[in-house]
């Protein structure tokens, strides 16, 4: 069937705009419920950096909605991605566990040769927010498993991509016509996208029912192609795009090819990918007026973020951790934006926190406001509530240091030093260690000498411990050539790291 702007519509999307919202609305009569247990938005970009964003200082762009919220809420200085790929950093947000433990490493094809029954046995936020009485809906992107189609566990409603019907780049049109699946059934919409699925989430909004709810908003902006844009809001930025990244840079992590390079028209496509940072801005805006405008505002927590970071055109290089070979973790790809806005009393806003936080600790946070403060720290995974930190808690108890992984690839850092370490396919071969500090007028253009010996001994020690206890033996990335392939790019990039030994 087909659906235009205005036809009858509900669905989910995945952008990470947390918004929980006791429904105490007038409009909602039937949704009066306690400010302990608000409503709950989500909304997370696709491939949006922290570096592109007002909010975290780039002057140049064009950001004031969410900016607005940065401003009024609560701004995580260090907010990081615990896998700069997308599927395996969804999967880790939707299931409070580290891809060694959920055993999703890089990007799902769609396509039945790379289904491994991912995520079988974990139980979804979804399904924990239903058990604690909420209604819930994804709209947009899901990708944490290979079928979009399908529904997934414990959500009322679903409006992802039928990516198998027209190919799985349809889905990250940003304009034109792209096939959606609505409930499992098929159903398409031209127009540009991103507009269309924040009217269907406002639409789950005035669905009357007693119960609290939660929105999952994930826009495929800004995530390549870069074309196809509003040109109303490329316009802005082709004269100033080089001026913001320039061509040029270099580092000594090897790229993957021409399609990891900066591009020749490395202006356009810089233009567009900032572009598509503005239309998520309109979203963001959009929704933040249809909760005002319902008396929801003053009673939502509201979460800004993206699934991971972008490079483009910083040390000559477009893509994520995937850009080199082999993974990379630079700033640019594991920095996200967080931004949040909370309800209660108790809420201080205005705030920027220095907390090192990610995806997981988001998801515990939903779990703690959902179970009205029952459940604050995850007992299955390593993420914790940052709630407190919202009500202005003077923390001198939070973590000193952050993780990361892909596949054999592990990161930690606590700020100033970063470890590298990648883990070979023969179990009794030591480890390789690249260490970076980010202190250095280079930062991680190139690799450094290991700090002294008691800081070079604490990182690895954090390391070690961290992942011993959260990961898996059937899933954890140091045994990853034993597992499904995500896809068979990935295989083949862990065959030429080997062959370059």
């Amino acid at each position: 069937m087909k659906a235009n702007k205005g036809a009858p519509y509900r669905g989910r999307l995945f952008f990470v705009l947390v918004v929980l919202v006791p429904l105490l609305s007038p409009v909602q009569s039937g949704n009066a419920q306690s400010a302990a247990r608000p409503n709950i938005v989500v909304v997370m970009a696709d491939d949006h950096a922290q570096w592109a964003l007002g909010a975290y200082g780039l002057n140049q762009i064009d950001t004031p909605n969410i900016d607005w919220l940065a401003d009024q809420g609560v701004l995580f200085e260090n907010a990081m991605s615990p896998a700069p790929v997308c599927s395996p950093a969804r999967a880790s947000f939707y299931t409070g566990k580290m891809p060694s433990q959920h055993g999703v490493h890089d990007f799902l094809g769609e396509s039945s040769e790379f289904d491994a029954d991912w995520l079988s046995g974990e139980k979804l936020l979804s399904e924990r927010l239903v058990d604690e009485g909420y209604r819930t809906g994804l709209f947009g992107k899901w990708h944490a498993t290979t079928d979009s189609k399908a529904p997934q566990p414990g959500f009322n409603r679903w409006l992802s991509y039928d990516s198998l019907r027209a190919g799985w780049e349809n889905q990250y049109l940003h304009s034109g016509t792209v096939n959606f699946s609505s409930d499992g059934e098929p159903l398409q919409y031209t127009g540009v996208q991103a507009r269309f699925l924040t009217e269907e989430a406002i639409r789950f909004i005035d669905d009357p029912s007693p119960k609290p709810f939660f929105i999952s908003l994930n826009f495929t902006e800004p995530h390549a192609p870069f074309v196809g844009l509003p040109e109303r809001l490329v316009t802005r930025y082709r004269p100033i795009a080089n001026d913001i990244v320039k061509a040029g840079g270099t580092s000594d992590m090897a790229d993957r090819g021409s399609a990891t390079t900066t591009p020749a028209d490395h202006v356009e496509q810089l233009a567009q990918y900032l572009a598509a940072v503005s239309l998520i801005d309109d979203q963001v805006g959009r929704m933040l007026d249809a909760l005002q405008g319902r008396q929801l505002l003053d009673d939502t927590l509201l979460v800004y973020t993206s699934d991971h970071g972008l490079l483009v055109g910083q040390y000559g290089l477009y893509g994520k951790t995937n850009a080199t070979n082999p993974a990379n973790f630079y700033e640019e790809t594991v920095r996200i934006p967080l931004i949040v806005h909370a309800p209660g009393d108790r809420f201080r806003p205005s705030q920027a926190r220095s907390e090192l936080v990610d995806l997981m600790d988001l998801h515990a946070t939903v779990i703690d406001y959902a179970t009205g403060g029952r459940v604050s720290e995850s007992e299955y995974g390593p993420g914790r509530s940052i709630r407190k930190l919202l009500e202005g808690e003077r923390n001198t108890d939070w973590r000193t240091v952050q993780f990361s992984e892909r596949g054999n690839a592990r990161m930690v850092t606590d700020g100033r030093w970063k470890l590298v370490r990648s883990y070979p396919r023969d179990p009794q071969a030591r480890p390789t260690d690249r260490w970076y500090d980010l202190a250095h007028p280079f930062g991680e253009r190139h690799t450094a000498e290991a700090p002294r010996q008691p800081l070079r001994d604490r990182l690895i020690t954090e390391l070690e411990r961290f992942f011993a206890k959260y990961e898996t033996p059937g899933h954890t990335g140091r045994r990853i050539w034993d597992q499904p392939p995500p896809n068979a790019r990935y295989r083949r990039d862990m065959e030429f790291t080997e062959q370059r030994k």
